[in-house]
């Protein structure tokens, strides 16, 4: 058997279904990442997701902002609790890890909407549902040994997303391409913002927020290694940013880091 098959046998015997649509297809660069990892008998997964945001009737509404088990990190622990009865079954020891991005503090339409104009109370929430997180974990089974905020987790943070915050703008301004994906971004995506900042945006502000969101993955991607080290694995919901995760900027050279998607989205319907 070849390292490769070896590799893609090890993926399939610790994630051998779906779990029930939760998880979407993995391609075989994720599952022969994960295999290799696998095959040294560590695991480290790290989960980013978002905070408590308001849902009615299965939908994400945004009109406000809890301190409980966000939607988003729930569906992870679903995952999780599987896998980790799995590994441990195999005597393959597993460290997970959840990341709650509170990278939405500094933006006045979207604290005044959420938080009642303050970014403290932002902040307080979000650390409300970090702890929810790992009482919850500890209920289910996981073996969640931290639960932070993005800025809290990651010393490096700020100084990691400027940077590519800077990158992004200067990609956008110079290539074709970057600014094409940015317009259409920009246009898919304003009801998200809109719905986050409870009033109508301008393009402008819709194209600012792509740009941060770009650079917020970029830097988490360089903020988890560097935290947690170089052969994590990351999960997330379904979204276009993803592909940020892994852009040359920090990752030339380096191998790729595997991410698990899952089906969800926090697109407001």
């Amino acid at each position: 058997m070849s390292r490769r098959d070896h590799e893609l046998r090890l993926f399939n015997e610790i994630f051998p279904t779906n779990f029930d649509g939760l998880l979407v297809e993995v391609p075989d660069w994720v599952r022969c990442g994960i295999g290799r990892r696998l095959r040294s008998g560590q695991l480290t997964i790290v989960s980013a997701v978002c905070p408590d945001y308001e849902r009615r009737n299965g939908k994400f509404t945004y009109r406000g902002l809890g301190e409980g088990v966000p939607f988003t990190a729930e569906q992870h622990l679903v995952i999780m609790e599987q896998v980790a009865a799995i590994l441990a079954e195999r005597g393959i020891a597993l460290s997970y890890f959840m990341t709650l991005a509170d990278t939405e503090f500094d933006l006045p339409l979207v604290v005044e909407s959420l938080a009642g104009g303050s970014s403290e109370e932002f902040l307080r929430r979000c650390d409300g549902s970090c702890e929810a997180l790992l009482r919850s974990a500890r209920e289910r089974g996981v073996p969640l040994e931290l639960s932070q905020r993005f800025t809290e987790a990651f010393p490096d943070w700020f100084e990691n997303y400027q940077h590519a915050l800077d990158h992004m703008r200067s990609e956008a301004a110079t290539s074709s391409s970057a600014s094409a994906d940015l317009s259409r971004s920009s246009f898919s995506r304003m009801p998200l913002y809109r719905a986050m900042a409870g009033r109508q945006v301008p393009i402008d502000y819709c194209r600012e927020m792509v740009l941060r969101q770009w650079a917020q993955y970029a830097a988490w991607g360089q903020s988890a290694t560097t935290r947690f080290g170089p052969d994590i694995i990351m999960m997330n919901h379904s979204t276009p940013n993803l592909s940020r995760v892994n852009v040359p900027l920090f990752r030339a050279g380096r191998e790729r880091i595997p991410i698990l998607q899952l089906s969800i989205t926090t697109m407001p319907d």
